[in-house]
């Protein structure tokens, strides 16, 4: 007989069986956002209605005329900071290559880094007793767990802000970690935070986490952290308002106050549940990340954070969900979408890595066997979330004949042409002057002089118009208000269906 301590455990077999399973899952999931990232990149026309606006955003803002005044027409709102555009812009200048397709190529490569921090992140709030193998698979889980995301899948590749400030805002954290040890570390951090409020203005819950950690272990630190972020904020924010003569504030801030649109709550829903496996393992690690916690006085956590890093950074990144959470209903702004969630989600991976822990470690020689459900969870939860990503159809309309027709009638209008699609205009040879939603949403706050546009539109001093589908069409109606839309069907009533695309023409 085999004695009882040389059997084999084929529970951890089972278990070591399904770890591996979610891991080539995960691995595969980052092939996938890899190949559709290949596959985007060099494609010459628009993926998503804002990449065309904030490719003529930098050419303007590098050519010295962003963040000017609003006029009826030309009416271009700078809807960000100028971090991204400058980035984008002297990497194209630096390797010869299109703008769109750099833009692109930002967006994946600060996807990349932000995976790899969410792992060093997860890494780091894990507790130090627990052996160094299965908290290395429990970062790697954490950190690829983000493939699996459908909405980091379709921003990773696109001409947006969002993935690198999202990038910034993360390393700003890493960078926290021990700085009060590391006065260098506090600077280092600050800047990190001020490029991704730069980068995009409502990047503020990571310094804001920071800072809130950083006061409770040491008081000083945390100070040092806030005039270092308010020394490089105000300043560059100085420059910027004296450069664009208050403009810069004009536009990231006043112009960029949408309606409220409770429908948009449905985002939420939509982003939950569809990751809904890997949002059940993150709130067992946030469980876990409670009851390490938990303290009996705040001098007593004081002193438990300052002595042990990997508290330390569990608090910081516990602070740092709970204030992304809290921003979630800025979803219900009018224009906004999936992208304001992609920071919540990071965070979400810390504690998916943290969640996942126990489990791992139980798969180990004489590892503690935790609860079934924690088992469950984890060894069932992870995979079926990576399959669905896997297998699910996220191929994008890649069609180019159709656009290059279009942009060679851009080529040849004598007139400027208003288009939803405007990456078209840029190929065509045509600046966007006017972009519809924000010119709606400014309309409805009585910011931009709508009539005045509407008796350009009657005079006929447009070529024609390109919108996605056509009146009665909601994504239409939030980008032309009624008065617009009216003059638009009074002037240009013959149409031409391209695809999703809709010509307006005169008649």
């Amino acid at each position: 007989m085999i004695p009882p301590a040389s059997r084999p455990d084929w529970r951890r077999w089972a278990l070591r069986c399904g770890i591996a399973v979610a891991l080539a899952l995960l691995a595969a999931d980052l092939a996938k956002l890899l190949y559709l990232a290949a596959t985007a990149i060099p494609y010459r026309y628009d993926l998503d209605y804002g990449e065309g606006i904030v490719w003529q955003q930098m050419i303007n803002i590098v050519g010295g005329q962003g963040y000017a005044p609003l006029g009826v027409f030309p009416a271009i709102v700078y809807h960000y900071p100028p971090v991204y555009y400058l980035v984008v812009h002297g990497l194209a200048s630096l390797f010869g290559t299109d703008g769109l397709a750099t833009g692109r190529m930002v967006s994946l490569l600060s996807t990349l880094v932000s995976m790899g921090l969410v792992g060093y992140l997860a890494y780091a709030a894990m507790p130090s007793c627990r052996p160094r193998p299965a908290r290395l698979v429990a970062a790697l889980i954490a950190g690829g767990c983000l493939a699996s995301a459908p909405t980091i899948l379709s921003w990773a590749s696109l001409m947006r802000v969002d993935m690198l400030a999202g990038a910034f805002s993360l390393g700003g954290l890493a960078l926290t970690l021990g700085a009060w040890k590391r006065p260098m570390r506090i600077a280092l951090a600050a800047l990190c935070f001020v490029l991704a409020v730069y980068t995009k203005q409502t990047s503020i819950a990571a310094p804001a986490a920071a800072f809130a950690t950083l006061w409770l272990v040491r008081p000083r630190a945390g100070w040092i952290l806030f005039g270092w972020c308010a020394a490089l904020g105000l300043g560059t924010l100085a420059g910027l308002s004296l450069m664009s003569h208050g403009g810069f504030l004009r536009h990231t801030l006043l112009y960029n106050l949408n309606r409220v649109d409770l429908p948009r709550v449905q985002i939420l829903e939509y982003v939950i549940l569809s990751q809904i496996s890997t949002v059940a393992v993150a709130i067992l690690g946030v469980g876990a990340t409670w009851q390490r916690l938990r303290p009996t006085a705040v001098v007593r956590l004081r002193t438990r954070l300052a002595a042990r890093p990997g508290d330390f950074a569990a608090c910081l990144l516990a602070v740092f969900l709970a204030i992304k959470t809290a921003m979630l209903p800025m979803v219900m702004k009018s224009g906004a979408s999936d992208n304001y969630l992609i920071e919540w989600l990071y965070a979400v991976a810390v504690f998916v890595g943290i969640g996942a822990l126990p489990v791992i470690q139980a798969a180990r020689p004489a590892g503690r066997w935790p609860r079934l459900f924690l088992i469950a969870v984890v060894v069932v939860g992870i995979p079926t979330q990576a399959y669905r990503a896997l297998v699910a159809d996220s191929e994008r309309d890649m069609a180019t004949t159709p656009y290059d027709r279009i942009a060679a009638r851009i080529a040849r209008s004598p007139r400027p042409v208003v288009s939803d699609a405007m990456v078209l205009l840029i190929r065509g040879g045509q600046p966007v002057r006017w972009e519809p939603a924000i010119a709606a949403e400014l309309g409805h706050a009585g910011l931009y002089d709508e009539a005045a546009f509407a008796r350009r539109i009657r005079a006929k001093q447009f070529g024609f118009f390109v919108t996605v589908g056509n009146r009665g069409e909601r994504i239409y109606d939030e980008r032309y208000n009624p008065v617009v839309a009216d003059a638009i069907d009074a002037a240009y009533p013959r149409l031409e269906q391209h695809g999703q695309l809709v010509l307006h023409l005169p008649r």
